[in-house]
């Protein structure tokens, strides 16, 4: 399979003068998995280390063993009952299973890989959204986090067939299916069952979007997944690639950009371990075991290089390390320049979402990187910056480097919500979707994200981009992550505040980090009004800043400080919530436990002239 150049605009366009479906070499994910294996057989596909540690010793798993194991587990999961349209979920951490049952589930029937730290009632919701009818999870001695929830799912929905990976069954009832038992004298050369894969039907359920109401499960396509890991593979001009591999396997920068898209090519993935870069040896260890493994591209989320960053580099010979890859949120662009400044190689950054496989542009490899762009649409992929009404139907295109949102259509965008009452606002005029991104297009092409539309900052009007304070604090030497959300203000509605995690053994004061800002913000109005340092700053499953928690502590900030006032001045005493509500978003749920008989309209009066909701309960 040969790679063809895809460096500027231009190469784009000429790759997409050839139908993309002769340029896949097959159009399932089980029938690539046997195209690797039948070209490399012997080629590692996976090196798995069991902690991420430097003293771990690298388990192999050839091309071969992998396309046997997924073999074994699909005749597996039919054996069980799992027909083309039953759906298989998934709660594994980072382990080799973990890929048998992804590929394994999707060839047998429909896989719903689900992060393994939601709260056990959301994991409910979602396997009752997906029709679950298999749940698989691990023993604890692998990873402590996903049984206990398996546990509390069985007890909401009875009938559903439980797999344990790992473990000996003793401390497990008799309804629980062990892996290993079950895979014993199972066929593993061939499927025992007949498999007529349909391009544009679904093969995996992806969770996305946030954690209350009915879920969001974007349906994926073996043709979305077949044309990404095709597109993402050939832009990277490398034969024999081999990477670490830390994303959990339940979003699809683990399961699709970095899981099928290196099988696809026949490359080599390294595993860090059941816990990925929870584990903090991980970091510790990574440029040790990358010297020592040869890896030749390093891809991680923003947040992971910052923290990789801050670990010794020099000292190790990464002499065969060609790239750094990034994806996944805004990269800022000081990071950036310092990880180039340190590997001495480009740090590549690229864009996709959940609803478009994985990614969908990227800076080139080998052409001009531009630090701060996700650079141009890789072949297949229609990407426009429009101008929307107040109707949310697109006007126009926005002119050259004017800030719109930004939508894509194509054969790489995912089938559809399963539920359909999430596609209604998702799509613009019934073909474009709506990827929430704000952005511009440059002369050549190159696509600069500038916000997201949720997280913009409206003060008073003016909207504020919250990377225009985060890139600043980013160049303090204090700072290793910075998250600028708003806070209520009765006058002008928002106002920025950022909180600030410092990098190991930093410190700064918060008028030292205002000044800081202050000299440099480009915006007066972005200046933002309180600088809040916390230990550990809240991040989701794959490495990337959870904003909402942050927006929820901001509210609940502003709150607790005029409550926690009125409740002196009235000799009372009452407690606020904020929280996130199914109906109303944000929501302070505010409690009068003792007071006199005007506490509630004096309530009413203090913070009535907040956006945010309220109620008044008494307690």
């Amino acid at each position: 399979m040969q790679k063809k150049p895809a460096n500027t605009l231009a190469d784009v366009v000429e790759i997409e003068k050839t139908p993309f479906t002769e340029l896949l070499p097959a159009d399932n994910i089980y029938a690539a998995l046997r195209h690797s294996a039948e070209r490399h057989p012997d080629r590692p596909a996976i090196w798995n280390l069991a902690r991420g540690e430097l003293a771990d010793e690298p388990e192999k798993i050839t091309y071969r063993d992998l396309f046997r194991r997924v073999t074994q587990t699909a005749n597996m999961l039919r054996g069980l009952g799992v027909g083309e349209e039953d759906v298989v979920t998934l709660l594994m951490p980072i382990v080799p299973e973990t890929h048998y049952l992804l590929w394994g589930a999707e060839t047998a029937g429909i896989v719903n890989p689900v992060n393994p730290f939601l709260e056990p009632e959301h994991i409910v919701s979602i396997c009752k959204a997906a029709g679950t009818k298999v749940i698989v999870g691990c023993h604890p001695s692998i990873s402590p986090d996903p049984w206990p929830r398996i546990e509390a799912v069985r007890k909401e929905i009875p009938g559903l067939k439980v797999i344990q990976v790992g473990g000996s069954g003793a401390d497990v009832d008799g309804d629980v299916i062990l892996y290993e038992q079950a895979m014993e004298g199972v066929e593993a050369g061939r499927l025992t069952f007949a498999r007529d894969f349909d391009m544009h039907g679904t093969a995996a359920l992806f969770h996305t979007g946030g954690t209350t109401g009915v879920p969001k499960l974007a349906r994926h396509t073996q043709k979305g997944l077949m044309l990404q890991s095709w597109n993402y593979g050939n832009a990277i001009p490398l034969d024999d690639l081999h990477a670490p591999m830390g994303l959990p396997l339940f979003h699809v920068g683990g399961a699709t950009a970095w899981g099928a898209m290196p099988f696809l090519w026949g490359h080599t993935i390294t595993l860090l371990g059941s816990e990925g870069f929870r584990n903090p040896n991980v970091a510790r260890d990574f440029f040790a075991n990358a010297a020592r493994l040869k890896w030749n591209l390093i891809p991680v989320v923003p947040a992971i290089w910052s923290m990789l960053l801050q670990q010794p580099i020099e000292e190790h010979d990464l002499s065969s390390l060609r790239y750094g890859a990034v994806g996944g949120s805004t990269l800022s662009v000081e990071v950036a320049n310092l990880a180039t400044r340190r590997l001495g190689v480009p740090l590549v950054e690229g864009w996709g979402m959940t609803e478009t496989h994985g990614f969908s542009a990227s800076n080139p490899f080998e052409g001009e990187v531009r630090v701060g762009s996700i650079g141009f649409r890789l072949p297949f992929n229609e990407i426009r910056v429009v101008r929307t009404d107040d109707d949310g139907h697109i006007e126009g295109d926005c002119k050259i480097d004017e800030i719109g949102l930004v939508v894509c259509r194509g054969p790489q965008i995912f089938g559809g919500y399963l539920d359909p009452v999430h596609d209604g606002k998702a799509w613009l005029d019934g073909e474009w979707f709506d990827t929430g991104d704000l952005g511009r297009i440059d002369a050549d092409g190159y696509i600069w994200l500038t916000g997201r539309s949720k997280d913009l900052i409206i003060r008073g009007g003016h909207n504020i981009d919250p990377a225009t304070i985060e890139d600043i604090l980013y160049q303090h030497p204090a700072i290793e992550l910075a998250a600028a959300v708003g806070r209520p203000d009765r006058r002008v509605g928002e106002l920025p505040v950022v909180f600030v995690q410092f990098a190991r053994g930093r410190s700064a004061t918060e008028d030292e980090l205002k000044g800081f800002v202050a000299e440099r913000i480009t915006e007066r109005a972005a200046n933002p009004v309180e600088i809040i340092p916390i230990e550990e700053m809240p991040l989701t499953g794959v490495g990337k800043i959870f904003k909402p928690s942050l927006r929820i502590e901001a509210v609940q900030r502003v709150f607790d400080r005029d409550i926690g006032m009125l409740a002196n001045e009235l000799g009372a005493e009452i407690m606020v919530e904020v929280r996130q509500d199914k109906v109303h978003g944000t929501l302070a749920a505010i409690t009068v436990k003792d007071g006199p008989p005007e506490t509630e309209e004096r309530i009413r009066e203090t913070v009535g002239g907040y956006e945010t909701r309220f109620e008044i309960g008494r307690g």
